[in-house]
């Protein structure tokens, strides 16, 4: 498209500066935000969701800490030896590390900000069962924890007059090459982070953001499957994306989590989380036998086994013969008095009776395996820094904190920790940027302007015919080829699949030619087409590592390769961006040292736990 056309079609554009950026309006990026603002950076949150309300308030049944309120045995090194166990060793354990000694100051600082956690009658705080935990460690809100979160951070969001923009879509990361004289110790990389372009999509307006750093807190890609516990605007691996096109690496994408506990009835509700929360507090699975199954697939643990193996468990129950009338299993609590479910569950109470129209304290809850977190993500160090300069990352957009599976109530304590060493180190960098302008003087700062080099196809912002039916089928596709279990043929003609179908995407006769930004739908389907250009690199990326990947690990089964191979995929999978195509590298992961090895050699998996009363 000529620029003078490119003019003529664009009525509205703002410009935003300041010194650390922040994409992502979830508990990450808010953490982030806090910390950066109180190390005295100007920082900008921008959001696609409406403030207070991104896909943390999803995040239900709690946030792990080894606070040891319940069980006094309980320490940050037994909470890691869980973390690394379930992760089947695949994670870096000095991420855990970080992860579990940082985890009761995270908590607490919640709690002093005002986060109403559930307390014991002497007021100790509540500490729950989560699955293949050793011991109660999971602080909660009801069912309800994520939102409990989000209005906590919210608040000291509100105090601090830090400023979010949101109902944007970023659809590009800008970049100058001017990094190389900075003496500074960073990861390996080229380029340096300046700025990032989108659209407001309520007022169909071009943003153009500048930074000193920039921090992804963008969430995950498990809505590139058509049954997924994410809501249809979230989570198509957009963050994934942005920073792959701009020369990051991604890790571990091959490790899509999928939760037990989906609902599978009525189909509007399809994928819709049940919490871990209700096996938790006593839940029990039962197949349409009546049958308690997971006597046959973890005794020891029983309902509260690994994620990985109560999903498949619960997969092959349906897949031979003994599910439900609408292909799911049994989650029973009617065993449970309806004050206690009113007290621990009150928002699946409301959520099953509102939408199934059942009564769980009377009647049973009908299931099934959802995807739900992505263990995969982009390659960040254990300070979040890209080996791109000012590029950052957060939360469930990055990987190599969980390996091959994650533990519940992981993943809200993981966006609290690194989004305060996020927050802090975004400011460091943009504080030493702000010094080097000062060296350089003026002219050295980059000037952009969307309307007078590029295209609109070059910033990202575009339409393709029938965005939607690309959608349908790669999540279709993704949930049929990859999906619980895995095997070469169907990986390989998912692959053959997503690639005829990155050719039809990019196709020129595929490109709208009468695009302006200010018509009505417009914008919504310059979003719809971002989020099959997102799946397309997160699908591409999961089926080729899922194929390299010649064992069954955690969350990865394949059913041709069934047993673990440790002397030979003990590794972590890389996809790298090389003149656009995907290329996968291998690396060992990081030997286990120090005290945390010593424990993991003693450190025997519980017995199956106390019988609830």
């Amino acid at each position: 498209m000529e620029n003078n056309k490119i003019a003529e079609h664009v009525k509205k554009q703002s410009n935003y500066s300041c010194d650390v950026l922040i994409i992502g309006g979830g508990s990450a990026g808010l953490r982030a935000a806090i910390e950066a603002h109180d190390a005295g950076a100007r920082v900008l949150i921008i959001s696609k969701s409406t403030k207070g309300d991104p896909h943390t308030v999803l995040a239900r049944g709690g946030i792990n800490a080894a606070l040891g309120t319940m069980d006094p045995e309980d320490n940050w090194m037994v909470h890691a030896a869980d973390t690394l166990r379930e992760g089947v060793f695949l994670a870096d354990y000095e991420r855990v590390e970080m992860l579990c000694k940082n985890a009761p100051g995270a908590v607490n600082e919640l709690v002093n900000w005002g986060a109403r956690f559930h307390r014991e009658k002497d007021g100790r705080l509540t500490q729950r069962f989560f699955g293949a935990h050793t011991y109660r460690r999971t602080v909660f809100y009801g069912d309800w924890t994520g939102n409990e979160i989000i209005r906590v951070l919210m608040d000291q969001i509100q105090q601090r007059k830090i400023e979010i923009i949101d109902n944007v879509y970023i659809t590009k990361l800008l970049k100058s090459n001017n990094a190389n004289d900075v003496n500074e110790e960073v990861p390996t990389g080229e380029g340096e982070v300046i700025g990032a372009l989108g659209i407001n999509i309520e007022k169909k307006e071009i943003l153009l953001f500048e930074c000193k750093s920039l921090i992804l807190a963008t969430g995950g890609y498990t809505r590139v499957y058509s049954v997924s516990s994410s809501r249809i605007f979230e989570n198509y691996g957009e963050g994934v994306a942005l920073a792959y096109e701009a020369g990051a690496d991604l890790v571990d994408m091959e490790m899509v989590q999928f939760h037990p506990t989906g609902m599978v009835w009525p189909e509007k509700a399809l994928g819709t989380l049940a919490t871990e929360a209700i096996r938790g507090e006593g839940g029990l699975l039962l197949n349409s036998k009546g049958e308690r199954f997971m006597k046959n697939y973890y005794p020891e643990r029983m309902e509260l086994g690994p994620r990985d193996i109560v999903a498949r468990a619960n997969y092959n129950e349906i897949v031979d013969g003994r599910g439900t009338e609408h292909g799911g299993v049994w989650l029973d609590v009617t065993h449970l008095t309806k004050d206690k479910i009113l007290d621990r569950l009150p928002t699946m109470f409301e959520q099953f009776k509102n939408i199934a129209g059942i009564d769980i304290s009377k009647e049973k809850m009908e299931i099934g395996p959802t995807a739900h977190y992505s263990m995969g993500g982009v390659v960040a160090d254990i300070k979040c820094r890209t080996k791109i300069r000012g590029l950052f990352a957060v939360g469930e957009v990055i990987s190599q904190i969980y390996g091959a599976n994650r533990l519940g109530g992981n993943s809200l304590l993981d966006t609290i920790v690194f989004g305060k060493i996020v927050g802090s180190e975004a400011a460091r960098v943009a504080n030493k940027a702000g010094n080097r302008g000062k060296t350089r003087g003026p002219s050295s700062s980059p000037r952009l302007n969307v309307n007078s080099q590029k295209g609109y196809e070059d910033y990202g912002i575009f339409i393709i015919k029938e965005p939607i039916r690309f959608l349908k089928e790669i999540q279709e596709l993704m949930n049929q080829n990859a999906g619980i279990i895995r095997d070469e043929t169907k990986l390989q003609h998912g692959l053959k699949r997503i690639l005829e179908l990155k050719g039809e995407f990019y196709s020129k006769d595929n490109f709208s030619k009468d695009f302006r930004i200010n018509d009505d739908g417009n914008s919504e389907n310059v979003v719809l087409t971002w989020e099959v250009k997102a799946s397309l690199v997160v699908c591409e990326a999961i089926i080729r590592s899922a194929l390299m990947r010649q064992e069954s690990r955690g969350a990865h089964y394949r059913s041709d390769f069934p047993n673990l191979h440790d002397e030979k995929w003990n590794v972590n999978i890389y996809c790298r961006n090389e003149d656009r195509e995907m290329v996968l590298l291998t690396q060992n992961v990081k030997e286990i040292k120090g005290p945390l090895a010593d424990l993991l050699k003693t450190h025997i998996k519980p017995e199956h736990q106390r019988e609830f009363e």
